[in-house]
């Protein structure tokens, strides 16, 4: 599900470059809903990056940054986390219910850690764009302390 929205945004710009990109990211998503139905594990990372490469050839003439880059590459993960989840469950199999939970949990804390570090890094790159290296510098600093400082929390 995840992965279509990825499509429907990368068909969201309109022309004919954003529709070969959805086109392609429509293809990633195909493969993954087959990789998944197939229980074939390789196919998770060819449909991100197939996913992917669709939403950059879809943003491929635009100039500003994309505010909705870190959305699409949370999706992107949060997609790939569950596809791999999904092709190693065995019904057959009874998981203990805390590990389950924990997993979850787990897979939550990654996507929303992924989302904040990639806000940030959209947010430098369009520092970026108006200021100069210096700041651009400081502000990449300042969210990889940020990052590290969450990450000793979290310990």
């Amino acid at each position: 599900m995840t992965i279509a929205g990825v499509t429907a945004y990368a068909f969201s710009g309109g022309d004919t470059v954003a529709s070969a990109g959805g086109a392609l990211a429509g293809v990633g998503a195909l493969v993954l809903a087959a990789g998944v139905l197939l229980r074939f594990q390789l196919a998770v990372p060819w449909a991100v990056l197939l996913a992917g490469a669709g939403y950059v050839v879809a943003r491929a003439h635009h100039s500003v940054v994309d505010g909705w880059a870190a959305v699409v590459g949370s999706a992107l993960l949060l997609a790939a986390e569950l596809a791999a989840w999904s092709i190693a469950s065995d019904r057959r199999i009874h998981e203990d219910r805390a590990l389950v939970i924990r997993q979850s949990l787990t897979v939550i804390a990654l996507v929303v850690a992924a989302g904040l570090v990639s806000f940030v890094l959209v947010g430098a790159a369009a520092v970026s764009a108006t200021a100069g290296l210096l700041l651009t510098g400081i502000g990449v600093a300042a969210a990889v302390g940020a990052v590290a400082v969450v990450l000793r929390l979290v310990r």
